[in-house]
């Protein structure tokens, strides 16, 4: 019978709801150092020919861990949200956490974030058995200071905050939930608030970051039959190399500077223009050649 009390002690100690509210755009986070930009982001080349010329781009990392491209693949994914939020009428605020007791014994992050998602799709069974239809979303994860992930999602449907929490529980989830209405016009600071430049850093490489429901791409993939090099020197290496080039274009680093970003060349080095002759039978393809000494 003690044992009983005591366990039901715990149980009611527990929290009932979420941390933070999506309403509440004010977010405190840890301070993190800063970081570098990615080791080869902007050394590299990317040459391909569109027609009868020669297209070259600075070749760029878009790691979320790098210092340029990190902030500004998460301004366009933030954009992403809010369009299709605001398409799909996504418009309540879904937070899930994780009891760590539940949690496999010395997992790492990235065995946390699996758990997480496996137990959120177990959730999505139960809602849609609930609902009668299945459930439209955008899934976010955040970790929290301990290390546990949690998960934001915004959803189309209204589903009964005590449900939640009782379906969240049987399926391997903890005790905080929280479901709110979002505003709609204001979508985009709420993302702000938990899409954090330091927050998706965190995330361990080959962790999902996203999750999004059947019909909402969060990221458009555009299939090219051009075909593709990926030169190891610097873009104004080529420039110098290549004849007939214009249509240059410019992008302003972090400290102000103006680099060459992207140009059109009618001649290229002769390996290059083999590389990319008609009919080549590879689309992408990764030549390591050194720029001569």
């Amino acid at each position: 019978m003690a044992n009983g009390s005591q366990g039901l002690g715990r149980r009611a100690a527990q929290p009932t709801e979420a941390p933070s509210g999506f309403n509440d755009t004010k977010h405190n986070c840890n301070e993190r150092p800063g970081r570098s930009v990615g080791r080869y982001c902007g050394r590299r080349t990317l040459v391909g020919r569109v027609g009868e010329k020669y297209t070259h781009r600075r070749f760029r990392c878009k790691s979320y861990a790098c210092a340029r491209c990190g902030p500004r693949k998460i301004r366009q994914v933030r954009k992403r949200i809010v369009q299709l939020s605001v398409e799909n009428d996504l418009t309540r605020f879904l937070t899930l956490t994780l009891d760590p007791a539940k949690l496999p014994p010395g997992a790492d992050t990235k065995s946390k974030i699996d758990y997480l998602y496996e137990t959120w799709r177990k959730m999505r069974v139960s809602i849609s058995r609930k609902l009668g239809k299945s459930v439209r979303f955008i899934a976010v994860v955040e970790l929290q200071g301990n290390g546990n992930p949690h998960l934001h999602a915004l959803v189309g449907s209204y589903i009964p905050k005590e449900w939640i929490s009782v379906a969240w529980q049987r399926v391997g989830g903890g005790w905080a939930t929280r479901i709110e209405r979002a505003d709609v016009h204001r979508i985009s600071a709420y993302l702000a608030k938990y899409l954090t430049d330091d927050s998706l850093r965190d995330i361990p490489a080959g962790a999902r970051r996203f999750s999004a429901s059947l019909g909402l791409a969060l990221f458009n993939r555009t299939k090219s039959g051009d075909c593709w090099v990926l030169l190891e020197s610097p873009i104004e290496y080529w420039h110098a190399q290549s004849k007939g080039t214009g249509a240059e274009a410019f992008e302003t680093e972090q400290d102000g500077a103006k680099r060459l970003s992207s140009f059109v060349a009618d001649r290229v080095p002769l390996f290059l223009a083999d590389r990319l002759r008609p009919g080549a039978a590879f689309i992408l393809s990764i030549e390591v050649r050194r720029r001569p000494r």
